[in-house]
């Protein structure tokens, strides 16, 4: 487990706690512009301050043994250490295996499904943003906090047509998933964080979840060719809302979907042996436990593994992805 991972308690808004937000003496001098991490969004960026210490996960499971809804660190996790920074991360995945799914970009677009012990949904990206860190305004540090978005997934399904790609409805996605991204990512810079990192959706139409339950009786190849398509539709439309931003010089866009997508066509030579539509965790006499758990500690097996749900990677996969979202923050500070 990476250093950058911790639990703690802290800022209380609305009934949900977050993270405590390290005491900015103790913060070590960074080689970038900013010397902490905050991070907001679902169970693809959840550390386990999320999900697991507010039990969300059921019965006060640990997952799989990190509180994360993976075989280990996430993304942002691994990210704030490749940075050499502090991690403080509001993010909240999903439960019951992640079928209800984890949080949406707000919980007035998209519901939440996952419940917290009080039965108030989860928070929202924009609940953490707006309550959870912002809610008596400028936080402490955030003038040195590098800000971090990757949220959208959780809202797909519920507003797309993945049958037919002309529904209008896949366009109002776009332009609504787009827009709210922005809103969230200019409030926090106008709060005064230097910059804001926003992913776009990942190719959730590649992850099992699509041909175990979205195709039906159509043919799979179609359907997912279709929900990859309206992805790439809202993608675009996120990259240009952050282009047209006035802060646009503040805001670090990152493709996910292409390195992901990219990287399962070229699983073998990243040391991703598994087939790509096997996972470690979900159909029973389908997924591939123990396999994924054997060898000389747990987990080995997952490393040879794309995916470790039917919505969540391995974080071998994880950390493959923090490694290319540091390039792209190199490339855009020019390091």
């Amino acid at each position: 487990m990476t250093s950058s991972i911790f639990l703690g308690l802290a800022r209380v808004a609305a009934g949900v706690t977050a993270l405590t937000v390290p005491e900015v003496a103790t913060l070590k001098r960074s080689a970038y512009p900013f010397n902490q991490l905050i991070a907001f969004g679902d169970e693809l960026s959840d550390n386990g301050n999320g999900s697991y210490a507010h039990n969300i996960t059921g019965g006060g499971t640990n997952n799989y043994g990190y509180g994360t809804w993976t075989d280990g660190p996430v993304a942002v996790s691994y990210l704030a250490d490749m940075l050499g920074v502090p991690l403080d991360d509001y993010a909240f995945g999903g439960s019951n295996g992640g079928s209800t799914g984890g949080s949406s970009i707000n919980n007035t677009y998209t519901p939440a499904g996952a419940k917290l012990l009080s039965g108030e949904m989860i928070p929202s990206v924009h609940d953490q943003v707006f309550y959870n860190y912002t809610l008596i305004g400028a936080p402490e540090n955030i003038g040195n906090s590098l800000q971090f978005i990757w949220s959208g997934q959780a809202d797909l399904l519920a507003h797309t047509d993945w049958f037919w790609e002309g529904d209008p409805h896949n366009e109002w996605f776009a332009s609504n998933i787009s827009d709210r991204l922005v809103y969230n990512a200019e409030h926090l810079i106008e709060l005064g964080a230097p910059y804001v990192f926003i992913a776009n959706i990942y190719p959730k139409h590649r992850a099992p979840v699509g041909y175990t339950f979205l195709c039906g009786t159509s043919v799979c190849s179609d359907v997912l060719g279709t929900l990859g398509k309206i992805i790439v539709q809202a993608n675009t439309a996120i990259e240009q809302a952050v282009n047209a931003s006035k802060y646009a010089d503040k805001l670090i866009y990152y493709d996910v979907f292409t390195f992901i997508h990219n990287l399962i066509d070229n699983k073998d030579s990243h040391g991703l042996t598994a087939s790509a539509t096997d996972y470690c965790d979900g159909t029973a006499g389908v997924a591939k436990w123990d396999e994924c758990a054997a060898g000389s500690y747990t987990w080995e097996g997952a490393t040879k593994f794309i995916w470790m749900t039917f919505v969540e990677p391995t974080t071998t996969v994880h950390q493959m992805i923090a490694a290319d979202m540091k390039k792209t923050i190199d490339s855009f500070l020019g390091h």
